[in-house]
């Protein structure tokens, strides 16, 4: 009599379809790991794009508490807004050397605008200059142009004292240097008013040192700050960030 065959044995481990899913979710969690490394640069990109890509696997954000995507689009163009600037000023140094004094540099908030230089102000005198005005005309409609919720105009000077009926100290003298800015950008310009302030610091945020000619030239100065309501994300101010 024929002995009854046994049958062959089962396979040990995982099933098979098992191991290949596997190693396709981690090729995935790979993949994801490797798009993280590279959004320092490109926050709001990836951000986007991860969003597309929940949309398109079927998870919708009010699920997983993720950004709304009108949130980044206005990210993305406050961004924008704030980039065009930088261009548009740089494009006018670009054009006219006398203006080689401006700098400008993106912000986690829009964008900073510095300007020292003597054909500002008159020594010790907040009125204008008419290169200043001309100036401020070209600032004032790039600006109007643009989105801005918050238009905050500073006033610095060097550390040497001034004592004069108009400005007893330097106190007085940076924050109507900073006013007559907001004023007249007011008056020539189509920014809302109710968007502009004017603050003076006198010598006390002093860029350099005030032991030098060249040091207290740039102490003296108008600082112009563009900013948004929501701060852009720092990457995406990245470029040109001041100090």
């Amino acid at each position: 009599m024929a002995k009854k065959k046994c049958p062959p044995p089962e396979p040990s481990g995982a099933p098979a379809w098992m191991v290949t899913y596997g190693d396709m979710m981690t090729l995935l969690l790979t993949f994801f790991v490797l798009i993280v490394s590279f959004s320092s640069t490109e926050v709001i990109k990836f951000r986007a794009a991860m969003e597309s890509l929940r949309e398109g696997l079927g998870v919708m954000p009010s699920m997983n508490n993720a950004i709304p995507m009108t949130y980044l689009r206005n990210m993305q163009d406050q961004a924008r807004q704030a980039e065009e600037v930088v261009e548009e000023v740089v494009e006018m140094q670009e054009q006219n050397s006398a203006l080689e004094f401006i700098e400008v540099y993106n912000t986690p908030q829009g964008v900073r605008l510095i300007l020292s230089d003597s054909l500002l102000f008159n020594s010790g005198s907040a009125d204008l200059t008419p290169i200043f005005q001309d100036l401020l005309v070209r600032l004032g409609d790039m600006i109007s142009k643009r989105s801005f919720d918050l238009i905050r105009v500073e006033g610095h000077t060097d550390d040497v004292p001034i004592n004069t009926p108009r400005y007893p100290s330097n106190w007085e003298l940076s924050a109507s240097r900073a006013v007559q800015v907001v004023k007249y950008l007011a008056a020539n310009s189509e920014i809302p008013p109710q968007k502009m302030s004017g603050v003076g610091y006198g010598e006390y945020r002093p860029r350099s040192t005030n032991d030098t000619p060249a040091g207290r030239a740039r102490n003296r100065r108008v600082e112009i700050f563009l900013e948004f309501a929501e701060p852009l994300a720092p990457e995406a101010a990245a470029r040109g960030y001041y100090p």
